[in-house]
């Protein structure tokens, strides 16, 4: 073996002996590319999965057609209600055979075109116009439409196109030679009427638009059209009629430009095949529009967004006084009917914050999101309203937008409906800027997904009498309870408060004036336990975030890999028997989708969701000065990256295998964040992500505990608790007020918490309210470390985290809830109304009432004073 070995080193040696230094860099190299392909194996490891392919959104049998001709026809009913339409105005009408209510989809005694069209439809150009059409005008008027029924309904198919051209420079050219004009033109008027063809009245109607339009070119031997801008769509219709009585062509259109040194463009005809079903399923109303079903008549143009019955149930100013408009802002919103105010616009937000890849870049406009796929609106005063209906988005919310308009009673005013719709991108669409979303360059490429197949559904539920927005929490938490086959809503027996503790997070430190990351546990195990300890009295329910591959600053989470700085693996025993001696709820955070830094195989290029510029997106948390990403300051800032939904279910099914021992789990991502990849010709639609994040989640909670972060409310029946869910909507400039809608739909599906009662600008009566108002936890974000570590680092944004100084609170809030609980008795919400402005009524199961004032001032209600932040509690 010896022998060998000196034989092999000294044909190395003679193979070095010639050509040294070249030989020796093909050997660097090579060990380099040995070294990479290593360091490459485990990126490698993180394998992408099949897409969910699209549900197939076939159409119903279509059965006897419906002439146009045959007025309104019924084509369902069910238990109590029926559904016509109108084969002239393609109108919808539910009726209530009980007490003869009525809702429509066209705005009764309208005469708008807008306001009797079943959809509105934008389409997008390759030249990056974005047109908008209703369907009244295009399709309705047109008579293109056939209406078949269908089994409990009636199929539309509509041909949506402009019919013949009304472009006034497709008719006529913008000069032309003087012989044109006077003896063509005039010359033709005339010797239409002497011939018999055409009256003298309208001889001189075309003879004054035709002089009104066209003037003698003082510098040319022309007539040039003068007239600033479009000419008016009257004009311009009576100017084709006439070029047809005159057989004036487009070969002479384009011969007299020429003549005059000019061109001639003809615009691209759009033409759109849109697909629809209005049905009963029981006493339910639902229309749908599957995208599968949609043609364009021409690859030039993309439809882009659909306003899904824009007018139905739409209230007019003259006819209602009072009336209420719900909608799913933050916790939920009022507008209140005939508010209209010109300066301000109309709200039209996205759910659950859909076009965040497209504008991530600077900060929201709005503190909250939309959660909720639903709207409503109630007809009369608050608890009073003589019917009603909720709009529940049942496919399609992840492109969706909630659409209001107000109307006025003034005499004035533009507006005179109240209106409460949902639209949906079909196709997604962004504006990238070439150098940079900060720059000042403002030179941009169109980026589009291509039509996304969705069969879109909205169910309408119907009320025919007396309604409050109490009411449609209940409706709209049954619907969720189906959807989720929950048979029974659960109450807690008791009060608690939610802590959620600081663990490992990751600090830059220097060794000889050179920067390198250290792990540090801002809440050891064996701290978090002293503190358990400390607090015998209190029910707890306990999150330990920065807990597992890394802490806070996380690798890719495909293992359940434990974090050194947080102690050991018997002092984390010794933890968790401590919180199962005292019945707690110990939730291990895991974010499955974001992450913080390269390790476990992951490679951002690779395996990160890319924005609509193909980068990957790089998330910062936004500098509230500048309203823009801080990464872009050059301060110490973290940044983290969200994994492709492509790579999410080899990642997760990782973590399961390795973390089965951990039986509860808070989830701080998939629940919250609409997920889609942008990336170019291996983009993940939105509908896909969801998709896949909704499969993942029913797995997670079918061998764990969830507590959601903030989760969107399609996914709530899957979490044990829902934390950080806030009571405020957006305040947007034209609301009522706000309401807990969120937090009542809740009520029994999910045990929810309150946003974190020590990093917030409030005091923390604040949240006693809530809790005694709405049956939910206060929560506190603690560490057992001072947060003064954490100035002028990365997570500055944590303070007043320690528990040493938030103890008194803490105990103050939690003591002030117990106490409150064991009046009321019971969790149950049965009743839930507005008695003034901040000031709500709660009727619990137990007879309990509670009414709460979140006024800075005192206020009298149900015959008491209520002191400012306070409450009183009768009943029983």
């Amino acid at each position: 073996m010896a022998d060998y070995i000196k034989l092999l080193t000294e044909k190395i040696r003679k193979i070095y002996a010639r050509h040294f230094v070249p030989r020796m860099v093909a050997t660097i190299l090579i060990l380099c590319l040995i070294i990479g392909f290593l360091r490459y194996i485990p990126v490698l490891g993180v394998k992408d999965s099949t897409l969910p392919e699209a549900e197939k959104a076939e159409l119903s049998h279509p059965g006897e057609e419906i002439s146009h001709d045959m007025g309104e026809v019924l084509v369902a009913e069910s238990g109590s209600k029926q559904l016509y339409i109108n084969s002239e105005t393609m109108n919808l009408k539910l009726k209530d055979k009980n007490t003869g209510k009525v809702w429509n989809s066209t705005a009764n005694g309208s005469t708008q075109a807008s306001e009797l069209a079943m959809l509105t439809v934008s389409y997008l150009g390759k030249d990056n116009n974005l047109n908008e059409w209703d369907s009244y005008t295009y399709c309705t008027q047109l008579g293109s439409y056939v209406l078949q029924k269908i089994d409990n309904g009636v199929q539309i198919t509509m041909d949506i196109n402009e019919g013949e051209s009304e472009r006034f420079t497709e008719y006529y050219p913008q000069k032309m030679p003087t012989d044109r004009f006077e003896n063509f033109f005039l010359g033709g008027i005339k010797n239409l009427v002497e011939t018999g063809k055409l009256d003298q009245v309208s001889a001189d109607k075309y003879k004054m638009t035709l002089e009104l339009l066209y003037k003698k070119s003082i510098t040319e031997d022309c007539y040039a059209v003068s007239y600033n801008g479009t000419p008016p769509r009257s004009a311009v219709k009576q100017l084709i009629k006439l070029a047809a009585l005159l057989d004036y062509t487009k070969e002479m259109l384009i011969e007299d430009s020429k003549v005059m040194g000019l061109s001639v463009t003809f615009t691209e005809p759009a033409q759109f095949k849109i697909v629809a079903e209005a049905t009963l399923d029981g006493d339910d109303f639902v229309f749908r529009v599957p995208t599968r079903q949609m043609v364009s008549g021409n690859s030039y143009y993309t439809i882009q967004n659909i306003k899904v019955l824009p007018n139905f149930g739409a209230a007019a100013s003259k006819e209602y006084e009072d009336g209420y408009i719900l909608v799913p802002d933050g916790a939920g919103a009022l507008f209140q009917f005939n508010t209209f105010h010109s300066a301000v616009p109309d709200y039209i937000r996205p759910v659950y914050d859909n076009n965040f890849l497209a504008d991530y870049y600077f900060a929201p406009e709005y503190g909250e999101e939309l959660m909720m796929p639903v709207f409503g609106m109630t007809y009369g005063a608050m608890d009073n309203a003589s019917r009603g209906f909720l709009g529940i988005i049942e496919k399609g919310a992840e492109t969706s937008y909630i659409n209001v308009k107000l109307a006025s009673r003034a005499k004035d005013s533009a507006s005179s409906y109240n209106k409460a719709y949902a639209s949906f991108d079909a196709a997604q669409y962004s504006n990238a800027k070439v150098y940079g979303p900060y720059s000042d360059n403002k030179a941009s490429y169109l980026v589009d997904t291509g039509v996304l197949e969705v069969d879109y559904t909205i169910r309408y539920k119907l009320f025919p009498g007396k309604v409050t927005y109490f009411d449609m929490a209940k409706t709209y938490q049954e619907y969720l309870m189906k959807q989720g086959n929950i048979s029974e809503l659960s109450y807690p027996d008791k009060p608690k408060v939610y802590m959620d503790f600081l663990g490992t997070i990751s600090l830059t430190k220097r060794f000889l004036g050179i920067p390198y990351q250290s792990s540090y546990s801002m809440t050891t195990y064996k701290e978090l336990a002293d503190i358990i300890k400390d607090l015998p009295d209190v029910n707890m329910a306990l999150q330990y975030t920065g807990f597992f591959n890394g802490g806070f600053e996380n690798k890719l989470n495909n293992k359940a890999e434990l974090t050194s700085a947080n102690g050991s693996k018997e002092e984390l025993k010794e933890l968790r028997n401590l919180a199962g001696e005292r019945k707690a709820d110990m939730f291990f955070d895991v974010a499955l989708s974001k992450v913080y830094d390269k390790g476990n195989g992951f490679r951002a290029k690779t395996h990160a969701v890319y924005d609509y510029s193909d980068s990957p997106a790089t998330i910062y948390r936004y500098l509230p000065s500048l309203g823009i990403l801080d990464g872009f300051t050059g301060f110490d800032v973290n940044y983290f990256y969200l994994l492709s939904p492509r790579y999410l279910s080899g990642v997760v099914d990782k973590f399961l295998d390795s973390a089965r021992e951990y039986d509860k789990l808070a989830i701080s991502d998939l629940a919250h964040y609409n997920m889609a990849d942008y990336r170019f010709k291996k983009n993940v639609s939105v509908y896909q992500a969801g998709g896949i994040a909704k499969d993942y989640l029913k797995k997670l909670s079918e061998s764990h505990a969830l507590s959601l972060e903030n989760p969107m409310m399609k996914n709530v029946v899957y979490g044990s608790y829902a934390e950080d869910i806030s009571r405020e909507s957006s305040d947007y400039a034209s609301f009522y007020t706000t309401i807990p809608f969120r937090q009542l739909v809740m009520n029994g599906l999910v045990q929810v918490t309150t946003e974190n009662v020590n990093m917030s600008s409030q005091n923390p009566a604040y949240y006693v309210l809530q809790s005694v108002e709405l049956g939910v936890y206060p929560k506190f974000t603690l560490s057992a470390k001072s947060d003064d570590i954490l100035q002028e680092t990365a997570y500055s944004y944590y303070y007043a985290t320690e528990y040493r100084k938030q103890k008194d609170t803490m105990q103050q809030v939690y003591s002030q809830c117990k106490a409150a609980w064991e009046k009321i008795g019971t969790m149950e919400i049965t009743g839930h109304k507005i008695l003034a402005d901040k000031v709500f009524y709660t009727e619990y199961a137990s007879g309990a009432r509670v009414i709460t004032n979140y006024n800075l001032h005192s206020v009298s209600a149900g015959g008491s004073e209520i002191p400012a932040l306070g409450f009183i509690i009768s009943g029983k």
